[in-house]
This record gives C-alpha cells, sequence and structure tokens, in this order.
C-alpha cells in the first residue's frame, strides 16, 4: 500500500465520517418530532416495550451487516439515550406551559 492509496482510503473514511453524521441529525430531526407528540399528548419519554424490540432489531441489523451485535447496541444506546433526555426535557417545557 503506498501513502497515496493510505490517504484515498482515510479519505473515503472522512466521507463515510460526514455522512453517519448528517443521518444522526436526521434521525434526530424525526426523533425530535416524536418527542414533541409525546409531549403533547402525555406519553412517557422511555418506552420499554419499543426499546426492546429496537434491541432484537439492531442485533439482526449487525447479524446481516457481519457487524458485533454487542458493539451496535452501545452505539443505538448512546443515540436512544440522548433522545430520551431531549424527549424528557421536551415533556418539561410542554408540559410546564
Amino acid at each position: 500500500m503506498t501513502i497515496t492509496e493510505l490517504q484515498a482510503l482515510r479519505d473515503t473514511i472522512d466521507h463515510l465520517d460526514e455522512d453517519i453524521v448528517a443521518l444522526i441529525a436526521q434521525r434526530f430531526a424525526v426523533t425530535h418530532q416524536v418527542g414533541v407528540l409525546k409531549a403533547k399528548y402525555g406519553f412517557e419519554a422511555v418506552d420499554p416495550s419499543r426499546e426492546k424490540a429496537q434491541m432484537a432489531r439492531y442485533d439482526q441489523l449487525a447479524a446481516q451487516h457481519g457487524l458485533n451485535p454487542h458493539f451496535i447496541r452501545q452505539v443505538f444506546r448512546g443515540l436512544i439515550d440522548e433522545v430520551v433526555s431531549s424527549h424528557k426535557a421536551l415533556a418539561a417545557a410542554i408540559g410546564g406551559s
């Protein structure tokens, strides 16, 4: 492998990272809408049955793509924790209005 090949691969990684961040931003835009609806209608920020189903789904997705399910669960656990925090803040803001 040459330095040029290495740099090309690193450039690809950088572009993929940018795509991942953009997708996370899109995901958070949608989960924000979910949070607004939950707050408006008095639903809890956490939905344990949904989370359980999603974790099983993440395991399947990890297997389909040859990834470690534990790692993928960790990634999504971080995303979900951030969403729940946002939903709790929305509930306090909207519920307190």
